[in-house]
Order: structure tokens, then sequence, then C-alpha cells
């Protein structure tokens, strides 16, 4: 699965129970897009071109949702797929 994913403004990623996670992206001209992985190691976000985030919260507690929120400095466009083993986010 490969998601390209344009002008994105805030990104939601959590860990939805063992190697399962979601990733849910929303922009103000672009509609909620939401993108379930399994079989997935974790997450790992390229960045060929510079990702200005605005701010970011991650949640890692024990007996809590892990997930990670990032409101980014700018619509920014993302290409998201599993490769590997690991979702790949990657600015284009």
């Amino acid at each position: 699965m490969e998601e390209y994913l344009n002008e994105v403004e805030m990104m939601y990623i959590q860990n939805t129970g063992g190697d399962n996670y979601t990733v849910e992206t929303m922009g103000r001209r672009t509609k909620s897009v939401k993108l379930n992985f399994s079989k997935a190691e974790g997450v790992e976000i390229v960045a060929s071109r510079p990702l200005e985030i605005k701010n970011s919260f991650i949640q890692m507690a024990e007996n809590q949702n892990k997930m990670w929120n990032m409101r980014l400095s700018y619509p920014t466009n993302f290409r998201i797929r599993l490769l590997m083993g690991k979702i790949t986010i990657e600015v284009v």
C-alpha cells in the first residue's frame, strides 16, 4: 500500500495494539485520511525536503494509548507506505 497525500497540516500516528498502527492526516483544503497498517515494526519519517513542525506531542506511558501528534508549520505533501516491515512517511 502506498498513498500520496497533499497539503497535510496535522498528522496523528497511533499504535492500536501490538504491531498495528493508524496514521491519520488532516488539512484545511483536504479531507481527513485514515490509514491502517498491520505487521509494522515502527514508523520512520524521511525528510529529504525541509519539514517544520509547529508543535508535537508523544505519549508512550504504560497503560496508555501510544500516539504521536504533529501540527506542521505549513501544508506539506507526503508519501506514506509500508516498506520492509516499517511505516515510511516521506516528505515529497
